[in-house]
């Protein structure tokens, strides 16, 4: 498989296929992967921080935090940057993102910081994108790029943990009905495009 720099295109397109020129299949450990990697690495500490906050007070949360964040908004710019997009960077950043969400909504459901039918919403919504999208790939080679809305519903999610975390209450329960309007409309467009894209494969079959 060609190692030139991935173009503009790949990234702007509503399905990736591993079978398209300029991204690796079979490179891992490329600076991009590292940094998907290394927010999966980071999670464990944040939730330990999260419940020593008492102990180590919020500024170890927000150091884990932001750097969690900012490799999460470096890792796609730099896949492009450097043309090291690869089939399991493409697999792995978005599962990394949901692990991260979904770990942070069972601990806070399980503190008592968020309801549990609130942290409900985005686990039943991930793993239904997780079955779909496991079975899309394994059958056609084809992963469904991430559509604006759901890139913007984990920042929703994260102020709806900032604001439990810190007792901002009246934010919290602001930003906990946004949180799962996104989530579900997320679910919704990225259905639309599971049952496109399953319509394209079977007619041309």
């Amino acid at each position: 498989m060609s190692t030139k720099p991935a173009k503009k295109e790949y990234l702007d397109k509503k399905y990736h296929s591993r079978d398209e020129k300029g991204v690796y299949v079979d490179r891992v450990f490329t600076l991009p992967n590292v940094l998907t990697l290394s927010r999966l690495i980071a999670l464990p500490l944040l939730l330990w921080y999260v419940h020593k906050i008492d102990v180590h007070g919020p500024i170890p949360i927000f150091i884990v935090g932001g750097y969690m964040f900012l490799s999460d908004a470096l890792d796609g710019a730099l896949a492009k940057a450097l043309g090291q997009i690869s089939l399991i960077g493409a697999i792995l950043d978005p599962v990394v993102d949901k692990l991260i969400i979904n770990a942070l909504a069972i601990f806070f459901a399980f503190k008592g910081w968020i309801p549990i039918w609130a942290a409900s919403v985005i686990l039943l919504r991930d793993l239904a994108l997780l079955i779909f999208g496991l079975r899309i790939f394994v059958n056609y080679g084809t992963l469904v790029t991430p559509v604006a809305v759901g890139r913007i519903t984990p920042l929703a999610w994260g102020v709806v943990f900032v604001t439990a975390l810190f007792g901002f209450h009246t934010l919290k329960w602001i930003f906990i009905p946004v949180a799962i309007v996104l989530t579900l409309t997320s679910a919704f467009v990225y259905y639309s495009r599971y049952k496109d894209l399953l319509k394209q494969k079977e007619r041309s079959e």
